[in-house]
């Protein structure tokens, strides 16, 4: 396989994966009638990205969204009609109801704001594979012993 190959199939395989738990949810909400409900912390120029396909989606519901930049997650919560914007994870966690959270911070603060929305019994969509294994195998970990769902 040469590089051009590697990169087409990493790229199709990284959409794969991004795409494929939210899908599977989708179906089975979709065979009740429902949307999947998601929150979203990072509101910044990573969301930018996101926001506008997702709140298009008629699968999802975006019920929350969450910035330390109170304003970029009010300007969020207008733009894209979000009912509930917050400016700290916790309150967040114990405020809305949702199925998955989607973490779009900086990668730096990944770790402690899955771990704690697992630790609050909640599903991530995205999880950040690194080379730092122990982080990933921790992640899983606490996902398992949870029952909650983790995209791979």
């Amino acid at each position: 396989m040469n590089r051009k190959e590697f990169f087409k199939v990493s790229a199709a395989a990284s959409l794969a994966s991004l795409l494929s738990p939210l899908s599977a949810y989708a179906e089975k909400f979709e065979s009740e009638g429902k949307k999947v409900k998601v929150a979203v912390i990072g509101c910044g120029s990573v969301s930018t990205q996101y926001f506008p396909h997702i709140s298009k989606c008629p699968y999802v519901e975006i019920v929350a969204c969450c910035d330390i930049k109170p304003d970029r997650a009010q300007k969020a919560a207008k733009q894209y009609n979000i009912p509930k914007w917050y400016k700290h994870i916790d309150d967040m966690l114990s405020g809305s109801k949702f199925d998955l959270m989607l973490t779009l911070t900086d990668m730096q603060v990944h770790g402690e704001l899955n771990r704690k929305a697992l630790m609050a019994g909640r599903n991530l969509w995205r999880i950040p594979i690194r080379k730092a294994k122990n982080y990933t195998i921790s992640l899983l970990a606490r996902g398992f012993v949870s029952g909650v769902r983790l995209p791979l």
